[in-house]
């Protein structure tokens, strides 16, 4: 279990995908800034790799977030999983994790889910098999205590999102400021991965158009449509349940729009 499990989480990917992001954003900058206009401070501030505002509208395990978090002056976490964003917040506040959570207690958290929801967060994903919330106990023949792998994990990354705001909305209904650096990663095409049911595939790209007019956005998908560049891609194999042969191979990509 690396970092806190999520289902289509980018954990094992999150370094090579933040590194093409900072890339993109610097090649960018140059070409299309006069260096000879650039004041001394606005130099000095992006060599530093301050780069203004980050926004991530599908954050789930902030496992690219934590590695971009640092080259920005503030970041946006947003996630409609109300779970997810409670574990969040409350880290935030000083919550401390667990680091044994029981079979009997996992199962008396899904069937009581509200009574803690930060707890919820961590134990749902964290604590379950391949990310999926609540998709079954993790366990293996070894005894290799998951949940402390989980805590250690997420607090690795979170010393990066301590200053981060958290939002729990629609994608579409996150407050991007202009000039924001945008990444979104959202739900596998034809799947049930957004709280309120099936994801609108077609609705995300035509906002991804719409939003790329005034931010530098970049979407984490395996296909995309023809207007849009694919500007990183790697194969990836992922594991949804116990049975190691319920495995699918997936080539994950890095787009922006052409325009």
């Amino acid at each position: 279990m690396i970092a806190i499990q999520y289902l289509g989480g980018k954990s094992r990917i999150s370094k090579q995908i933040s590194e093409v992001i900072i890339d993109e954003i610097s090649r960018r900058k140059e070409s299309n800034s006069n260096l000879d206009c650039v004041s001394n401070r606005e130099r000095e501030r992006e060599s530093k790799g301050d780069y203004g505002n980050l926004v991530s509208l599908f954050c789930g395990s902030c496992a690219v977030e934590s590695k971009l978090a640092p080259h920005f002056k503030s970041v946006i976490c947003n996630d409609n999983h109300k779970y997810l964003i409670a574990l969040w917040r409350a880290l935030q506040s000083g919550y401390d994790l667990p680091e044994v959570i029981s079979e009997d207690t996992y199962k008396s958290i899904r069937e009581n889910k509200d009574v803690n929801p930060a707890l919820t967060g961590f134990v749902g994903f964290g604590c379950s098999f391949g990310g999926k919330f609540f998709g079954g106990y993790a366990r293996n023949k070894t005894g290799t205590n998951y949940v402390a792998q989980s805590k250690r994990s997420i607090l690795k990354d979170f010393a990066n999102l301590q200053n981060a705001t958290f939002t729990c909305n629609d994608y579409k209904d996150v407050v991007i400021p202009a000039g924001s650096v945008v990444y979104a990663d959202p739900p596998y095409d034809n799947t049930t991965g957004y709280t309120s049911g099936k994801f609108n595939t077609e609705e995300f790209w035509k906002y991804m158009r719409k939003i790329s007019k005034d931010n530098m956005v970049f979407i984490s998908e395996l296909n995309a449509p023809d207007d849009f560049k694919c500007i990183w891609e790697r194969p990836f194999t992922r594991t949804l349940d116990r049975n190691k042969n319920n495995q699918f191979k997936v080539v994950e990509k890095l787009f922006i729009h052409n325009e």
